[in-house]
């Protein structure tokens, strides 16, 4: 059930399944301030292939009455140069007696395990992507593997936001490389728009480079 044994699974907004036999997955909903349960934070995708296919060489997978199926694959296209490969699968949920639901998956394949990917704004992009879903189409978001926030809160608040979502999902960013990585990414984001005053970007620039030589080889 766990892939890590270090990682619990908390009671408080935990997922269960009401569908088959047993009602327990290692999965918890994360809050917005809009949404109390927009997202699903389960394990990596080593796990999630037993319930989700991730190729057109694995057949159709059946829990019951459920059965999910993988209707189409395609690599994620990025606007600028990056590192980070995602792939998007298209699946089909189909319950006996409903209307087959579809649901789009996003697959950061490289994303290493304890350890941080090359810092640039692929996660921006990628959580804009997603969250851009009109919510009538979306019910719950489910990143596996990695844990984001919102993007837009001021840097200050960041340990804080860190707190309350590891009081929602056990153990988010698990090590002090991720908690500089989330940094670093929002510092980024926010010269990319402008938001960073011409007089701190040498410290932007200060930071950065620490925050290469702090995460080498992670």
């Amino acid at each position: 059930m766990h892939r890590f044994q270090d990682v619990g699974c908390l009671d408080f907004q935990r997922v269960v399944i009401n569908i088959g036999p047993v009602s327990y997955i290692h999965a918890n909903y994360v809050a917005t301030p809009l949404n109390p349960r927009r997202f699903i934070c389960t394990q990596g995708s080593k796990k999630s292939a037993e319930y989700v296919p991730l190729s057109f060489d694995t057949s159709p997978l059946a829990f019951g009455d459920v059965t999910v199926t993988l209707r189409k694959r395609e690599e994620f296209q990025f606007p600028f140069n990056t590192r980070v490969n995602v792939d998007v699968g298209y699946l089909e949920v189909k319950i006996k007696g409903e209307p087959p639901h579809h649901c789009t998956h996003y697959h950061w394949k490289d994303w290493p395990d304890r350890g941080v990917p090359e810092a640039d704004l692929a996660p921006i992009y990628l959580l804009t992507k997603i969250q851009s879903t009109p919510s009538a189409h979306v019910k719950n978001l489910n990143p596996h593997a990695v844990e984001l926030i919102n993007s837009q809160a001021p840097l200050t608040e960041i340990r804080a936001l860190l707190l309350n979502l590891r009081k929602q999902r056990n153990n988010s960013i698990q090590t002090e490389h991720q908690y500089l990585y989330v940094h670093q990414v929002l510092l980024l984001y926010l010269k990319k728009l402008k938001y960073l005053d011409d007089s701190v970007i040498p410290y932007l620039e200060q930071f950065t480079a620490d925050y290469q030589a702090a995460t080498k080889g992670f």
